[in-house]
C-alpha cells in the first residue's frame, strides 16, 4: 500500500469516531436534573462543554499533543467518577523522561479513551455503589514507544470483543488499524493488549489494556 493510501485509510479511521459518550453523559446529567441536583448538573455541563471542545478540535488532526490527550482522559475520568454514586480512584502515572515533553509529543486523538471507557463503564460498573473503584494510567518510554497500559480493579473481561467495540465509540479494531499505520508493517510487537488479571491465587483482579505508539516528537 503506498504512502497516499495509507493517509487516505488513517483519515478514515479517524472520521470513523464516534466519541458517543458525550451523548451518554448529557443523559446521566439529564437524569440528575429531574432529582433536583441543578447546581452539580450546570457544573457537570461547563465540563462537558469544555470537553466537548477538545474532542472536536482533536478529531480534525491526525496526530495531537500527548498533552492534549492527557487532558481529554482526566476531563473524562472526572466527569464519569462523578456520575458514579460513590465514585472512584485514579492514578495517572507519567514516565519522568516524557513530563517535559508533553506537548512535543504526538500521538493519534482519542486514543486513550475507548480503553478508559472500558475500563470504567465495563470494568468498574459493579463498584458504582462501593467507591472501592481503581483506575490507573502509566505512559512510559520503551524502546523507542510510548507504552501505555489502562488498569482497572473490576470484574475482569465479562464481555467479547464483538460487545466490547459496540460498547465504545471508537472500535478495538479502529485503535489497532491506527496503531499499525503510524508503527509500520515492520512492527512485530503486538500493539494492542487487553487482558484480565488475576492474583496469585488466580482470583480475577481486573483487567489491563496495553498499548504501543511510536515515540513522535516535533
Amino acid at each position: 500500500m503506498s504512502l497516499n493510501e495509507l493517509s487516505l485509510r488513517y483519515d478514515l479511521l479517524n472520521s470513523q469516531m464516534n466519541p458517543h459518550f458525550i451523548n451518554n453523559a448529557i443523559q446521566s446529567i439529564c437524569n440528575a436534573m429531574t432529582k433536583g441536583n441543578v447546581n452539580q448538573s450546570i457544573n457537570w455541563l461547563n465540563r462537558l462543554s469544555h470537553l466537548y471542545r477538545l474532542v472536536q478540535k482533536s478529531t480534525k488532526s491526525k496526530l495531537i499533543d500527548l498533552q492534549d490527550e492527557i487532558k481529554i482522559s482526566t476531563l473524562y475520568i472526572e466527569l464519569q467518577r462523578d456520575l458514579f454514586e460513590k465514585g472512584f480512584v485514579y492514578t495517572i502515572v507519567i514516565d519522568e523522561a516524557l513530563k517535559a515533553d508533553l506537548e512535543f509529543t504526538k500521538v493519534p486523538p482519542l486514543i486513550l479513551q475507548p480503553l478508559i471507557e472500558n475500563a470504567i463503564v465495563h470494568g468498574l460498573k459493579g463498584m458504582k455503589r462501593t467507591g472501592k473503584g481503581e483506575l490507573k494510567i502509566s505512559i512510559k518510554l520503551e524502546e523507542e514507544q510510548l507504552y501505555v497500559c489502562i488498569t482497572d480493579n473490576g470484574d475482569g473481561i465479562t464481555k467479547t470483543a464483538e460487545e466490547l467495540n459496540e460498547g465504545s465509540g471508537i472500535s478495538l479494531e479502529n485503535i489497532n488499524e491506527r496503531l499499525k499505520i503510524i508503527n509500520g508493517s515492520e512492527s512485530k510487537k503486538k500493539l494492542l493488549d487487553v487482558r484480565t488479571l488475576r492474583n496469585t491465587t488466580g482470583t480475577v483482579a481486573g483487567t489491563q489494556s496495553c498499548l504501543r505508539i511510536p515515540l513522535i516528537q516535533i
